[in-house]
């Protein structure tokens, strides 16, 4: 990936809702792609919900087994 990319990630719309900034239309129950601070702001709304990562794979906790 270069550095002019934007990194995005997926979120499932809880309702549904016009960007009034970019005016895009979203429909509750889809899976859109958005950047992180898209997703932070339309979050911050109750708009969206972050998808969860989809490796299958359990979230890293920091800790290990003893």
């Amino acid at each position: 990936m270069s550095d002019t990319e934007t990194k995005t990630v997926k979120a499932t719309v809880k309702r549904d809702f016009t960007d009034a900034g970019s005016e895009k239309r979203f429909t509750a129950g889809t899976t859109i792609e958005v950047t992180a601070g898209e997703l932070e702001n339309y979050s911050a709304a109750g708009l969206v919900e972050a998808v969860a990562d989809d490796t299958g794979e359990p979230a890293k906790t920091g800790r290990t087994r003893s």
